[in-house]
């Protein structure tokens, strides 16, 4: 099978080339200037092509033509990447392909579009509105009206939390968008408070391969301190049966509205106090920041299985097993300021914690890095016995693994899912 992968992800490119797929890769310029691309990963490729942006739709038609008149096909199309999704349904529809369909591209990237599938299933989302342009005064007020305060603003096709607040007046969201809202189109939606949840699965024609709930370590939009409990643990199915029946059952209808069928998913719920599960937003790509490798130690990353799914929907390797703990989980650790990285933990600091089983560098020395909620370092998964153990696993490896960094004028990257 032949696959048109858009986007740099390596575990993904990584997981489709272990199955013995064709793979040709496309990058965009930016990503070709700013991503380190493994040339051992590269030299499997069957081809790699940079094109100027996912979003210029007239190179992209001319990509198609040039691809029809050599005789090149494709099975598939796929984004591994959250920015690539507008520009593979349109890849996908000119090539003849049934998914993704460019309206299921809008309803998985733009917030709003997709809320207003997903209401008239029933499935709780937050009020929202769009945040108008020019006046930011103007802007604050019509959010106060229609939505209330506290709020949060998001770019409305934007990744993760970057670039997303919790403001409490229409004065400090006012003054949130003069600092942060000169380009793109901005929501703003009504704030749902309680425990944030993240469901990873693999789909084949509607039920899933591999489905589990983790839940964060604090709401994500919470996070002041990069490094500071970012990560989640896995729940187990057993002790946690109900919650894993009513959101297995919310997923579906979710799956419905959107026209999901297949597929990876890295979906976003929010429980209030009250029990209340919430839909925060959904995503067709694979989870970042430890997401799908905490499957590991299951037997496989997550990406592995899609792979596998993408390649035949017919299984052949076993469903994943139990974790060697009760409780397994991902932490991602970072530099604490910006700045070109001069030191990072080594193997062996890390192999002193005997219940670290995975480790994925996401930034080494030399890199640059800036201050986000997704600032990249080091992801280790993490494992425990109960849950007051992982938290305090988690709370060790970051007071003894560390960063050190020196100033560097960098402009950020901005490109890591969550």
């Amino acid at each position: 099978m032949r696959f048109l992968v858009c986007r740099w992800e390596v575990g993904s490119i990584e997981a489709l080339l272990a199955q013995g797929a064709d793979v040709v890769l496309l990058v965009d310029e930016w990503e070709a200037a700013h991503h380190a691309m493994d040339p051992a990963v590269v030299a499997r490729l069957e081809r790699l092509i940079e094109i100027g942006s996912f979003e210029a739709m007239d190179e992209l038609a001319m990509l198609v033509t040039g691809f029809q008149e050599e005789g090149l096909t494709f099975d598939k199309v796929v984004s591994v990447c959250e920015r690539g999704q507008f520009g593979a349904a349109y890849l996908a529809t000119l090539l003849g392909l049934g998914q993704p369909t460019i309206a299921q591209s809008v309803q998985v990237r733009d917030k709003r579009a997709m809320k207003m599938a997903v209401r008239p299933s029933g499935v709780p989302v937050a009020r929202f509105t769009t945040v108008p342009s020019g006046d930011p005064g103007a802007a604050a007020l019509h959010v106060e009206r229609t939505i209330g305060f506290p709020a949060v603003v998001k770019p409305v096709a934007g990744a993760g939390t970057l670039s997303t607040a919790r403001v409490e007046t229409s004065g400090e969201l006012a003054l949130w968008l003069r600092e942060n809202a000169t380009e793109g189109v901005f929501m703003a939606e009504q704030m749902i408070s309680g425990e944030e949840y993240h469901v990873d699965a693999v789909w084949v024609d509607g039920e899933p391969w591999e489905f589990v709930v983790s839940r964060y370590f604090r709401p994500r939009i919470e996070v002041d301190v990069p490094g500071h409990l970012m990560g989640s643990i896995q729940l187990p199915r057993q002790g946690e049966a109900e919650l894993y029946g009513a959101v297995e059952a919310l997923h579906r209808r979710v799956n419905e509205a959107l026209h999901i069928t297949d597929g990876i998913t890295h979906t976003e719920l929010f429980r209030s106090a009250a029990g209340t599960l919430w839909f925060s937003e959904i995503a067709t790509r694979p989870g970042g920041l430890g997401a799908t490798q905490a499957f590991r130690a299951r037997g496989a990353d997550l990406r592995e299985v899609w792979a596998e799914s993408l390649v035949s929907p017919v299984r052949k390797s076993k469903p994943l097993q139990e974790p060697p703990f009760e409780y397994v989980g991902s932490v991602n650790l970072a530099p604490r300021s910006a700045g070109r990285i001069t030191r990072e933990p080594s193997d062996a600091e890390i192999a002193a914690f005997s219940y670290v089983l995975d480790t994925e560098r996401t930034a080494r020395v030399g890199d640059v890095v800036w201050m986000s909620p997704v600032t990249p370092g080091v992801t280790l998964i993490i494992g425990a016995d109960s849950e007051e153990e992982f938290t305090e696993r988690v709370l060790a490896v970051e007071a003894a693994l560390t960063f050190e960094t020196e100033p560097d004028g960098t402009e950020p990257d901005e490109d890591v899912p969550a």
